[in-house]
């Protein structure tokens, strides 16, 4: 019975989106595959490049974001997927976007054990799971990563350019979150009449 309460209890956390120092809860890899894989339908990122990143917003989302200069990566992730910048550079304060699609690692990545210094919480973007994880150490930016296939994940990362930072890191992430929202909804516009 008490085993039953804790599933439970780890259960509500993890779908509550509850911010949790490190991994969530200690997820094997079926458990975070599994607790990712809730899609409304899966968009898969092969082939989507930065080039179609950088349309991946209107002229009128960029202008309500703030955005004033967009620019394809000028290096690749890990994987060497390049995405795309948008950012606000041409007055303070200055913060930047990345959009970048990984097709060879899902979002459940950062739900498994391993990093001790990241603070990770579950949240839903346009409706798909999603991953928003930052660094403790890092005051400046946040992450989100939308599972949007299985094994595949779109990467967004909000960075505020200008010291000092007025912002909470609660705030950064909410950025990182609403960037999330509006690039998933495009995308699945974009790719999910396929």
């Amino acid at each position: 019975m008490i085993a039953f309460r804790v599933l439970g209890m780890v259960a509500l956390v993890v779908l509550a989106g509850c911010s949790v120092p490190g991994s969530p809860v200690p997820m094997d890899e079926a458990a975070a595959k599994a607790v990712v894989s809730a899609r409304p339908k899966e968009i898969r990122l092969d082939g989507f490049v930065e080039g179609q990143v950088c349309e991946l917003l209107t002229a009128a989302q960029r202008k309500d974001l703030g955005v004033d200069y967009v620019m394809p990566a000028e290096a690749g992730d890990r994987f060497g997927n390049r995405g795309c910048g948008f950012s606000r550079s041409g007055e303070k304060p200055r913060y930047a976007y990345q959009v970048t699609p990984v097709p060879q690692e899902g979002a459940d990545v950062w739900l498994r054990p391993g990093e001790t210094n990241l603070e990770v919480q579950l949240v839903r973007v346009a409706g798909f799971p999603a991953v928003q994880n930052r660094r403790t150490t890092d005051g400046r930016g946040c992450f989100v990563d939308v599972s949007v296939a299985d094994g595949q994940r779109l990467g967004i990362q909000y960075s505020y350019d200008t010291e000092p930072v007025p912002l909470t890191t609660g705030e950064l992430c909410q950025r990182a979150v609403a960037m999330a929202e509006l690039a998933t909804r495009n995308l699945v516009e974009l790719r999910g009449k396929r």
